[in-house]
Parts: C-alpha cells; sequence; structure tokens
C-alpha cells in the first residue's frame, strides 16, 4: 500500500474541508495505507489554537482521536502560526517547520492537499 502526506490549508472555520480530510484519513487507514503525517498549513494552523468554539472544538478532538488511534503526527506550520498569534497549542498538535513537511512529502508515495 501507500505512504501518504496530508496537508491542510483551510481553517477549522471552514469545517467541510478538514471534516474531508479526515474522512479521507479514515478511509485510507481502514485500506491499508499508512499516514506519515498531516500537516497543518497557513490558515488550518488554527485547528491547533486552545480556545476554539464548540463546533471547532469538536473537529479538533477528532483530530486527536484519528491522530492517537492511528499514530499520526498532527504537525502545525510554526511560522504561520507566530503570524496568527497561536502560541499555545492544542494537546497532539506539535510545531515544526516546512522542513518537516518537505521531510515527510519526501518519504511519501503521494501528498494530498485539503
Amino acid at each position: 500500500m501507500s505512504k501518504l502526506c496530508l496537508v491542510l490549508q483551510r481553517s477549522i472555520n471552514e469545517p467541510s474541508f478538514s471534516e474531508r480530510a479526515l474522512r479521507f484519513a479514515g478511509q485510507a487507514v481502514r485500506a491499508g495505507h499508512e499516514l506519515n503525517c498531516v500537516f497543518f498549513y497557513r490558515q488550518s494552523v488554527d485547528h491547533a489554537r486552545n480556545n476554539l468554539n464548540a463546533n471547532g472544538k469538536a473537529l479538533q478532538q477528532q483530530w486527536q482521536s484519528f491522530s492517537q488511534q492511528h499514530q499520526v503526527p498532527l504537525i502545525v506550520c510554526h511560522t504561520v502560526a507566530e503570524r496568527l498569534d497561536i502560541n499555545d497549542f492544542a494537546e497532539g498538535f506539535e510545531d515544526s517547520g516546512l522542513t518537516a513537511l518537505v521531510a515527510a512529502m519526501a518519504e511519501a508515495d503521494r501528498t494530498l492537499q485539503f
């Protein structure tokens, strides 16, 4: 099976993109594919905020559960997070730079963006 890297770019305030990515990730894992990371870039870094509204918090918890269940790292672009004044990440989200994304893409057979 394939090794995949997912990149999210849309804000958690546009939940359809995140929900679609989460559904895809679940289906991919069930089909036997491996996800080496989910990288939150551009506006999607807000998935890692601690102070989300109820809808955002529910979606964030789904990502956290997925990550724990399938051992998939949730990586947040720290440069974008700094620009958006996000300094304190929710549990399960780790900050890193584009170097981590490039490394994950190099290891993956495919990279998919949502």
